[in-house]
């Protein structure tokens, strides 16, 4: 299903826009992808497809009412939960973590001081933790709570200086959450019995998923969204009561660095509220996410929507040799010069093979996910793209050749 009729009333070239969707439907149609949705805004919706399957055991099509697992592209929320406390004055992001957390001291020692830790060092990947966990997958396989996830995470030893080097860090983000759960059950900077991430899932929901009018978005989807919710394929736990995206145990532990369900038409007013034109006030689905009120929502002020997608740091990737074993399989294995990564957002700057394509301005922003999704946003343009898929990247359909990035030059083609 394709619907271009606002295309050109956004600006978008609807034949161009037409071909970037059908680049998408060539790899349903080869087997590279089961299913796809696509979404492209400027100001509003310009076009959107939904194409192949959402379930292939079934053979359920993908349509508008899809529920996609996003993964990764949870982080921004993450980052902007969190970033609501700054605003709030809860919370400071350059407090070292360890005042926040203190636990966080309780791991073990090496040659870096853990007390220069700090939240935007955890938010923009630059913290010196590694990606998971060396138990991450044990917890998983004994359905361990939330908790004991963050109560790993914060043991884990530091591979770099703060700032040094860039190691793409799920445990930063969930510390990150930790503290955010903190702030709201007045517990920070004292050790606690019990982590507070449960308070995290309300945050997002009350606070950013309810504003924006996202309805078919949560971080523990209910069971009656299953019917719903595409079937991802590959994750190489397939069978498992485990299993990333689909077993019910994953979909309910939320987790704060990769739990987010939600739809394309969801997702892009996320993304869209941190467009310059936007000032962070709700501009696509308006007229759904209302209720009745005269002013459009803010989730965040233009102050802080401009701080989240400006890069913080660029450091180099780490060595290879830096935290073996414990890096998240998704991360590019790339050795870059300079990785440029703003707050919860990843920032394009001059990084060259980047998902968001060639066409994107230096100042584009977005998230990926390791089922295979996608979302950015181009503040030259004031063009919001989302793609989202039910294959893991892990599995190679975007690895042969660079079809996210295809996809994206097509998508800026179609800028009138």
């Amino acid at each position: 299903m394709e619907s271009l009729d606002r295309a050109r009333d956004a600006g978008l070239d609807p034949d161009k826009l037409r071909r970037a969707f059908a680049l998408v439907q060539e790899w349903v149609d080869e087997g590279m992808l089961p299913g796809a949705a696509a979404l492209v805004t400027r100001g509003g919706v310009g076009g959107e497809a939904y194409l192949g399957v959402a379930d292939a055991r079934s053979g359920r099509r993908a349509d508008e009412r899809t529920i996609w697992s996003l993964a990764s592209v949870t982080k921004p929320f993450t980052a902007a939960a969190l970033m609501q406390l700054v605003e709030d004055g809860r919370l400071s992001l350059d407090e070292p973590l360890y005042r926040l957390l203190p636990e966080f001291l309780e791991a073990p020692r090496t040659a870096f001081d853990r007390q220069t830790v700090t939240l935007r060092h955890a938010l923009s990947h630059c913290s010196g933790l590694p990606g998971f966990s060396e138990d991450n997958l044990d917890l998983r396989k004994a359905h361990r709570p939330l908790e004991d996830f963050i109560r790993s995470f914060a043991r884990q030893p530091l591979f770099f200086a703060p700032g040094e080097a860039h190691l793409y860090s799920n445990c930063a983000i969930g510390l990150a959450a930790e503290a955010a759960g903190r702030a709201l059950s007045a517990s920070l900077r004292r050790a606690v019995q019990s982590p507070a991430v449960g308070q995290y899932h309300a945050l997002v929901h009350d606070r950013i998923l309810l504003p924006l009018g996202m309805r078919d978005s949560a971080l523990r989807p209910p069971t009656e969204w299953d019917e719903r919710t595409a079937w991802v394929e590959r994750s190489g736990q397939e069978g498992t009561d485990y299993e990333a995206a689909n077993s019910r145990y994953y979909r309910e532990l939320g987790i704060p660095w990769g739990g987010l369900f939600s739809t394309p038409r969801d997702l892009v007013r996320f993304a869209d509220v941190f467009l310059p034109a936007s000032g962070g006030r709700l501009r696509v689905g308006l007229e759904a996410a209302q209720h009745g009120t005269a002013a459009a929502p803010r989730i965040v002020s233009a102050a802080t929507a401009a701080l989240m997608t400006r890069a913080q740091w660029s450091p180099p990737d780490a060595p290879a040799d830096v935290a073996v074993g414990l890096r998240d399989a998704a991360a590019p294995k790339l050795s870059r010069e300079a990785v440029p990564w703003g707050i919860g957002w990843d920032v394009k700057g001059a990084k060259r093979s980047h998902t968001s394509g060639d066409l994107t301005s230096p100042q584009t922003f977005g998230h990926t996910g390791a089922t295979g999704t996608m979302v950015w946003a181009d503040p030259g343009v004031d063009v919001a793209c989302v793609l989202l898929t039910n294959r893991t990247a892990a599995s190679g359909w975007n690895a042969d050749a660079p079809r996210r990035a295809l996809f994206s030059n097509a998508v800026m083609a179609a800028v009138l």
